[in-house]
């Protein structure tokens, strides 16, 4: 990746990237060359996502080995969580995690979101088909991490009614499960069985 060399393709120049750094490259550092050497080039993170899929199991994966494959899986994810974040967060800490999750959630958007493109093409009823069922099953996957912890709760009740108002529950139907921190996830730490008026109340 000499300064002096030339590319005739931005392909040539990412593929070399990606071979003199063995894979231990992100975003920000391949997106300087590809601006520096084709300055009208409308690179963004979408096509970075397209190379990084293709060379690691697409149709560029044979040009590289497992060793570069393996290390450019992994970059992004290490390059965003290289400060360990503090057990209790204070405002701060609180605002670098949002920003982590922003930024982790931002990189996966892009790539779905490029892959959607890829076999959507122009057909806006795929895409639509498509971008639906992503977005289902992620629910369903919600759903299916958040039912043992509801069934957990009930168990451990002894009166089984709301926390909040104490209206009785005569069983699990129409009742719902709330998180107290809405920052982290579903667990019997921070979840707690409400009715719905209450869980509709609630910040």
């Amino acid at each position: 990746m000499g300064s002096k060399q030339t590319y005739k393709t931005i392909k040539e120049l990412v593929f070399d990237i990606i071979r003199q750094t063995k894979g231990m490259v992100g975003y920000d550092t391949v997106t300087k060359e590809v601006k520096k050497r084709f300055p009208k080039s409308r690179w963004q993170k979408t096509h970075w996502s397209w190379y990084k899929y293709q060379t690691r199991q697409g149709k560029f994966q044979g040009l590289f080995s497992k060793q570069v494959k393996d290390n450019l899986a992994k970059v992004s994810t290490d390059l965003v969580f290289k400060r360990r974040l503090p057990v209790r967060l204070g405002k701060e800490e609180s605002q670098k995690k949002i920003d982590i999750v922003k930024h982790i959630g931002d990189e996966l958007l892009n790539h779905v979101r490029f892959m959607i493109n890829e076999f959507a093409k122009d057909n806006s009823d795929l895409r639509f088909r498509i971008n639906r069922w992503v977005y289902a099953r992620l629910m369903q996957d919600e759903i299916r991490e958040k039912r043992p912890v509801k069934q957990e709760l009930w168990d451990s009740m002894k009166k089984k009614s709301c926390r909040k108002c104490g209206k009785k529950f005569n069983s699990l139907k129409g009742v719902e499960i709330h998180r107290k921190d809405s920052t982290t996830g579903y667990t019997v730490k921070n979840c707690e069985l409400l009715c719905r008026p209450c869980h509709q109340s609630r910040p």
